[in-house]
């Protein structure tokens, strides 16, 4: 799991769920795998999220930054 500069909390399983501070889904990033088993934000403006999956490892440009 990972949370963003806003507090945003994204959990892996089924692709990424992003839930907001209150708890609500915001936002599902599918990915074309059975499972996906971690998520951290990278890069050199920390603005990559970095998903691993059961068989590859993706990149997905994000307008948000991770918290250090």
């Amino acid at each position: 799991m990972e949370l963003d500069k806003h507090g945003n909390l994204y959990l892996t399983g089924d692709g990424v769920h992003v839930f907001n501070r209150s708890g609500k889904k915001i936002y599902h990033i599918s990915i074309p795998e059975k499972w996906t088993s971690n998520v951290t934000f990278g890069g050199e403006n920390n603005d990559i999220l970095f998903i691993t999956a059961s068989k590859s490892v993706y990149t997905f440009p994000t307008k948000v930054r991770g918290i250090k």
